[in-house]
């Protein structure tokens, strides 16, 4: 599993990759991970010999791909079509013959293949094969380098007298760019990813100051409307808005009322804390109040003396320094590896729709004077679906971003995930939908029978759905699932950390012993008996 190792990088280029390589390691240094690279001119070989770069490793594999190399040397392109359809056929097996994360990107052709019509037409043939051979893959991710130029902001980006005489097609600023988005987007592989960004007004989402200039005063010109669109775009990630500002609310909310030049509505912030009481005080009400880690949280504040305060009181926020230059800061936030993310599922999607929901959930719970009757009145549903390719991401998600209900703790990346279930095993997402909304895919159940006994290397549940009792009507339908498979014991291996609080707490209640977070690991023992004969409403 991905957790016990130091993974870094396996690269393998259709050109010359000396130099990227290089870049790519200094990058890797602090991190005590490295970089590796294919031998120059191959590329089908190492997705296909066990003992290549790419197929011992663990980390993450990238693949760069420029088109026209695959006829180079000859003068007609339709010349590439056999290499095309031999790269097409292995990359479609590469991720079942791993356990890297893949990450594949298709890189400039050149100006002067460009400015042939039948070589333009057969590069835009065979990249737009290459893309949709690649996108449906589970564990391999299509990278786009379409605005790399913009965002790194390089004069130049193809050398074609060092393509003609070293197969080297690139300037040296664009092969130190590509090196730099291509390590960042590989440790988002290895870090959990933030969750919740914390936005300052005055001077961050706005010029000036709304309780001194009023809410048609403050200036939104091009640069803060693109700091405004930057945020909604993470929204649109998953990533929750909140508010954190030192001023009087109704300032703040006339702002947002008023002035017809906002991008970012009410609607978009899930939470906010707006006052006089110190921010890092605020953050860790936000993060008490969401049910959310601080590690999770990226704080973004113009002020100097706000950021050390916060840097110094809660080292695990993720703080970004915002430069009041207007223009200048649409290019820092997206040069900040705080909101680097590489992949987005429907359950990201989701996620702030969720939390928006959840005041009346909230409201609900508090008119009621009976739990039982609050989950009654929820209309809780729970179904468990077999895990598949189309799942496969999400489930490799949980088991990295979950931390509070999990047993093992353990972390999957998608080839490791296929590769338990190409060996035996088995595995189930869970998907829960109450009266106020769908919470999409919010569990996972992974499981290897050995004799008579299931044994569960992965349950675990978000922290959106618990004390909903989500995890019992998961035990439930599991031992069922276990008692048709001839199982009569249930064994669920766990690993205390400080985090595991609620998962602890649940192997309590079916052992009967406390487990506290400084224990060591073991296994709490379940009779599929006790728990199978409970009806429930469950997907086949």
């Amino acid at each position: 599993m991905s957790e016990a190792r130091n993974p870094g990088i396996a690269l393998a280029a259709t050109f010359t990759s000396d130099g990227l390589r290089d870049a790519m390691a200094r990058r890797l240094r602090e991190s005590g991970r490295d970089v590796q690279a294919a031998p120059y001119g191959q590329l089908v070989e190492p997705m296909l010999d066990p003992g290549s770069v790419l197929l011992t490793h663990t980390g993450v594999n990238v693949v760069l791909l420029r088109a026209e190399d695959l006829y180079r040397g000859t003068a007609d392109p339709s010349a590439g079509d056999r290499l095309l359809d031999e790269l097409l056929s292995v990359l479609s097996g590469a991720p079942t013959r791993s356990a890297a994360t893949w990450l594949v990107a298709l890189t400039p052709a050149s100006p002067g293949a460009l400015a042939d019509p039948v070589a333009a037409r057969w590069i835009e043939a065979a990249s737009r094969r290459i893309t949709e051979a690649v996108d449906p893959l589970p564990g391999m991710h299509l990278v786009s380098l379409d605005d790399l130029t913009d965002r790194y902001e390089i004069p130049e980006t193809h050398d074609e007298y060092a393509d003609r005489i070293a197969h080297l097609p690139y300037t040296e600023e664009y092969f130190d760019a590509l090196a730099d988005w291509l390590v960042r987007l590989a440790a988002t592989t290895w870090h959990r990813p933030r969750k919740v960004v914390v936005l300052d007004c005055d001077n961050t989402l706005w010029a000036g100051v709304c309780g001194e200039d009023g809410p048609l005063g403050v200036e939104i010109g091009p640069g803060r409307r693109k700091v405004q669109e930057f945020m909604l775009d993470q929204r649109a990630r998953g990533k929750l808005l909140c508010l954190c500002s030192r001023n009087e609310e109704a300032d703040v909310q006339a702002v947002f009322a008023e002035n017809p030049d906002m991008v970012l509505t009410t609607a978009d912030v899930t939470a906010h804390r707006i006052g006089w009481q110190p921010k890092a005080q605020y953050l860790s009400e936000l993060s008490q109040e969401l049910g959310l880690a601080l590690n999770s949280f990226v704080f973004v504040d113009d002020d100097a003396v706000e950021c050390a305060s916060v840097r110094a009181a809660l080292p695990e926020v993720a703080v970004v320094e915002l430069t009041r230059d207007a223009d200048a800061a649409p290019r820092q936030l997206a040069h900040e590896t705080a909101f680097d993310q590489l992949t987005v599922t429907d359950e990201d999607r989701l996620r702030a729709d969720w939390y928006g929901a959840e005041p009346e959930r909230r409201a609900l719970e508090r008119s009621v004077a009976d739990y039982e009757e609050f989950l009654a009145r929820c209309a809780i549903e729970v179904t468990m679906a077999q895990l598949t390719d189309s799942t496969l991401d999400r489930a490799a998600q949980l088991t990295s971003r979950t931390t509070q209900f999990t047993l093992a703790g353990s972390a999957f990346t998608v080839p490791e995930l296929r590769l338990l279930l190409d060996d035996g095993g088995q595995g189930w997402t869970v998907r829960v939908r109450d009266a106020f909304g769908d919470y999409g895919t919010v569990g996972l159940v992974l499981a290897r029978a050995d004799g008579d006994v299931l044994d569960v290397p992965v349950f675990l549940l978000s922290c959106r759905v618990l004390n909903r009792r989500v995890e019992t009507r998961m035990l439930r339908m599991l031992c069922a699932k276990a008692r048709a498979a001839g199982c009569s014991t249930l064994r669920l291996p766990y690993r205390p950390t400080r985090r595991n609080a609620p998962a602890r707490q649940f192997l309590q209640q079916l052992s009967g012993s406390a487990i506290g977070a400084e224990d060591a690991p073991g296994a709490v023992d379940v009779r599929v008996a006790d728990w199978a004969d409970a009806p429930v409403a469950a997907a086949p």
